[in-house]
């Protein structure tokens, strides 16, 4: 298989992808592992997500707040005849960007904080507005039965598997099929394959 993932320091491109992703696994612990998937907004340096009050979710949540959150996008399957002609299904693989983060939770309870983050949230999944701003006291009830919980990110590692070890030849034989097969994530996969190509690979 096509092995080489590369970690991720630059914040600028780790903040583009938790901003462009909605949906996370939240890992918590009680006397087992447990873990959830979930909707999610990164916000300010921090992620956020809400959920009803009652529920082994947030029960968890009270009795250990110390979390681990996870957020995989752009995932690109890469059959193996996408860069090898030996016919060997080793090189069948897929692409993806991954994040971990280790954090506290907190659950948030001021009216205007809570405003502000369905606001950045509806702004992704609703820009062109048709609701009432969420200051208005309308919303204060709808808020009262729900909980909003922030994860302080205290550690973070990113990886990118976009074949960034690939030599020349496997390089090129991938994105001539990939534009051959020419979805819309495989368009989406060649610009971040030459994005994240090392230096010494590029000609």
């Amino acid at each position: 298989m096509i092995k080489k993932i590369s970690e991720i320091k630059d914040q600028v491109l780790i903040e583009q992808m938790l901003l462009s992703g909605s949906y996370g696994v939240l890992s918590l612990m009680g006397d087992k592992p447990y873990g959830v998937p979930l909707n999610y907004i990164y916000f300010k340096g921090a992620i956020y997500f809400h959920s009803t009050p009652k529920g082994k979710k947030i029960h968890l949540l009270k009795q250990n707040p110390q979390v681990s959150f996870s957020v995989v996008t752009e995932d690109t399957i890469i059959p193996s005849n996408f860069s090898s002609n030996k016919g060997l299904a080793c090189p069948a693989t897929s692409f993806f960007k991954s994040v971990i983060i280790e954090g506290n939770a907190q659950i948030i309870e001021d009216f205007d904080e809570i405003g502000k983050i369905f606001t950045a949230m509806m702004q992704t999944f609703q820009p062109e507005g048709g609701y009432l701003p969420f200051e208005n006291e309308a919303y204060e009830k709808e808020f009262k039965a729900l909980v909003m919980v922030k994860i302080n990110i205290e550690q973070l590692s990113a990886k990118f598997k976009f074949g960034q070890g690939l030599n020349q030849q496997r390089f090129q034989m991938l994105i001539d099929n990939l534009q051959k097969r020419g979805t819309k994530m495989d368009l989406l996969t060649i610009k971040a394959m030459h994005q994240y190509r090392p230096e010494k690979y590029k000609c």
